[in-house]
């Protein structure tokens, strides 16, 4: 497809808090404007809620003008899966990286350490919620992307899972076995 008749593109690193998304972010490729409440709260000096009312308006604004963007999500609400929703029927490709540990507890330590060096902290009881709240959906979020790919970053980033329009591929390691992952993805069927 040439780039003229290609079709709009969004980009979503998904994965609850302390998972790694940041990180993962900063080694991969982003697509078009990269929208990211902590980026906006650190230029603008303002609050959480004010950063995130913004990068909503922002990724709102990208989708009335059918521009490219990327964001980064916890992804533990339908929120998001509502503006992808809104995505999808205005004719967006939809990209998804989804990050993720096998356990909670690591999450909180490292949010613990993100705020400790000076980033931002989640409570532990809000980490705990959003880790379940946002796997759930991940199901939902595969549907809804034309590709997606989800790593374990327990230790480091490995690849579990991956979806290229309607083929599947999965891979087990020592934290997530096969039928964990067809748990967490709602899909059985794969290529591999």
């Amino acid at each position: 497809m040439s780039q003229k008749n290609r079709l709009p593109e969004v980009m979503i690193f998904a994965g609850p808090n302390g998972s790694g998304k940041t990180t993962v972010t900063r080694m991969a490729k982003t697509i078009g404007v990269y929208i990211n409440a902590d980026d906006i709260k650190k230029s603008n000096l303002c609050s959480d809620l004010e950063a995130a009312q913004k990068a909503e308006e922002l990724r709102e604004s990208m989708l009335e003008t059918t521009e490219d963007f990327t964001f980064e999500t916890v992804l533990s609400t339908d929120r998001n899966l509502k503006l992808l929703k809104k995505a999808k029927e205005k004719g967006y490709f939809l990209r998804c990286i989804y990050v993720l540990t096998d356990d909670p507890e690591i999450n909180i330590a490292r949010v613990r350490m993100r705020e400790s060096m000076g980033g931002h902290g989640v409570p532990e009881e809000k980490i705990k919620s959003r880790y379940q709240k946002a796997l759930k959906l991940i199901p939902e979020l595969i549907k809804l992307c034309d590709i997606v790919h989800i790593y374990d970053n327990t230790t480091s980033p490995y690849r579990i899972f991956k979806k290229r329009k309607d083929t599947y591929y999965h891979w087990e390691n020592k934290y997530w076995s096969y039928s964990d992952i067809e748990k967490l993805t709602g899909i059985t069927e794969y290529e591999n």
